[in-house]
């Protein structure tokens, strides 16, 4: 609309042809310039209210059919997300020709293979190993066997039934006096969760994960609250994630016009959401049966707490450590106030995200492996949400991780964060517009060239004599180094999980040695050192000054 009513008083003052042009939209001009020359798209939020996002406003004006943009879902959809995708230009498409393809559920090897090769979709192949719960235990119990324990000590006691029927038995006999939790594999939203103090009450012939119950967690008045931290993975080989972050409290608020958020204020606030059970808690084994445990106290999932009459819903976002949802950086300005360390805790919860992350890199990979989704062809992303506890020791215990966290919102607070998770993930994977037209005449081009070898009996991938990745400075490390340099320049609101300088330790967690995924800690480091020598050296030379200008000084009163 800027653009048209800029065109218009170009006209009507007389401007001529040249001052017409200088209006048209540098997006809208014919450019020599490659489609991967094209830069990501900077989304923000454009409905700050639940009215707002409910509305069907008319859409932005249509990009030139060369470099339009589709999104495509699959399974349920967002709202939210919809609104976002919509605001900023994207049109529903059928999925096989969409640009970003949004999927509730896993993604098989059938659906990436038939995307165009631009596409990008929010799931990596196999990632239901830490996504469904008995394959989190599986694959936790692996890595403990080869790590110790006390690698990964964070997931309570567990075990997969009906496959450990008896050692679950024997577990519940040694620990009479303790409670647990029995969960179906396969479910969400607190459905058919019970809680259980004998081997008498387990679930027969049912698959379920049942887990030893943390009886003394973390309380804010007297409720029991967990965490839904959001993580973004935009590639496993070499492995990067981020771990959602915002501004602090000064900070926090976005200016009317949408101004994205510094890059450095990902280090300082994580957000996410904080979550409180509606009656107050006291531990099933101090008195009464397990069984007849009130769900409103010892359960902290919304879909549950919500039927409650002690609910307490969020009416403004600003409000945001108020009622039975709280945002992160609510949550930590109440724990530091009563002194918690919120810093160091903050570093036991990052470690319990990346340690999780790498459990899942020997499966996810090899499967991106097989379908072309490492390497060259970054095609998949992934949000994930992690469900963590604390205990009353500031004890971080990990209890699911969502493949397809919720992205509903039913309060002002749901749609502030919601809606900034949302820009700040498709900011961060790069989401551009595709001139369909310059790719297939590129891929006609190509296929015309290695047909043409192939007649000679050459190979149909052929590089040119003397040329090698070291001598045009595409060695993996340094792809590997601008992708990561890029990221952190469009990361937003996430803070980047690894790779990261002093991560040396995690590398020994990995199932295989990564040579990438080390040499990137090691340039990180390096990086760090450098920038810690030019602080030590700019401090000595503004020592030096100050001392030389107190000298002269000192002369100068002497005369």
């Amino acid at each position: 609309l800027r653009a048209f009513r800029a065109l218009v008083g170009a006209v009507c003052a007389g401007g001529g042809w040249l001052a017409v042009l200088r209006c048209v939209p540098t997006t809208l001009m014919p450019s020599d310039e490659p489609a991967a020359a094209v830069r990501g798209i900077v989304f923000r939020p454009q409905r700050y209210t639940l009215e707002a996002l409910h509305q069907d406003e008319p859409r932005p004006p249509q990009r030139h059919e060369d470099g339009r943009l589709t999104y495509a879902f699959r399974g349920g959809e967002s709202l939210v997300l919809r609104r976002l995708l919509e605001d900023h230009g994207y049109l529903p498409s059928p999925t096989a020709d969409a640009d970003l393809v949004w999927s509730s559920g896993h993604v098989g090897p059938e659906t990436l293979l038939s995307l165009p090769r631009h596409a990008k979709v929010n799931h990596f192949p196999r990632s239901g190993v830490i996504t469904r719960k008995d394959l989190l235990v599986r694959t936790i119990a692996m890595l403990r066997a080869r790590c110790g324990r006390a690698a990964y000590e964070y997931l309570p006691l567990s075990f997969v039934l009906p496959a450990d029927a008896a050692a679950c038995t024997a577990a519940m006999g040694r620990d009479g006096g303790a409670t647990w939790i029995a969960k179906p594999i396969a479910s969400s939203q607190g459905r058919g969760i019970s809680l259980l103090g004998s081997s008498a009450k387990l679930p027969v012939g049912e698959d379920c994960v049942v887990s030893r119950y943390v009886a003394r967690p973390l309380l804010i008045d007297g409720y029991k609250f967990d965490l839904r931290l959001y993580v973004a993975v935009s590639s496993f080989e070499p492995l990067r994630a981020c771990a959602s972050s915002r501004r602090g409290a000064a900070k926090e608020e976005r200016s009317g016009g949408g101004t994205r958020p510094a890059a450095e204020s990902r280090y300082v606030f994580e957000e996410g959401l904080c979550r409180f059970s509606t009656a107050r808690y006291s531990d099933p084994a101090d008195g009464g049966s397990a069984a007849d445990a009130d769900v409103f106290a010892h359960l902290t999932n919304y879909s549950i707490n919500k039927r409650s009459s002690h609910f307490v819903p969020n009416a403004d976002a600003a409000d945001d450590g108020f009622g039975s949802k709280w945002s992160l950086s609510a949550l930590k300005r109440c724990l530091a106030r009563n002194g918690v360390d919120v810093a160091a805790l903050w570093r036991r919860v990052d470690d319990l995200l990346l340690r999780t992350l790498i459990a899942a890199e020997p499966s996810v990979a090899a499967a991106g492996r097989q379908v072309g989704t490492a390497g060259g062809r970054a095609s998949c992303f992934e949000l994930l949400g992690f469900d963590v506890l604390i205990d009353e020791c500031l004890k971080p215990w990990l209890l699911e991780v969502n493949l397809s966290p919720s992205l509903g919102a039913d309060t002002p607070l749901d749609l502030k964060v919601k809606s900034c998770l949302l820009a700040d993930l498709l900011t961060l994977v790069a989401l551009a517009p595709h001139d369909r037209a310059a790719a297939r005449a590129k891929e006609r081009t190509l296929r015309a060239a290695a047909i043409e070898r192939l007649s000679r009996g050459e190979p149909t991938h052929r590089r040119p004599k003397g040329a090698s990745d070291a001598g045009r400075g595409r060695t993996p490390l340094r792809r590997a180094l601008r992708t990561l340099d890029a990221e952190a320049r469009r990361a937003g609101g996430f803070r980047r999980l690894f790779p990261l300088a002093g991560g040396g330790e995690y590398l020994l967690l990995f199932a295989q040695h990564r040579p990438l995924n080390a040499a990137l800690v090691r340039e990180l480091d390096a990086r760090c050192a450098r920038a810690a020598q030019a602080e030590d050296e700019a401090e000595e030379e503004a020592a030096d000054a100050e001392d030389a200008a107190g000298g002269a000084q000192g002369r100068g009163g002497t005369a």
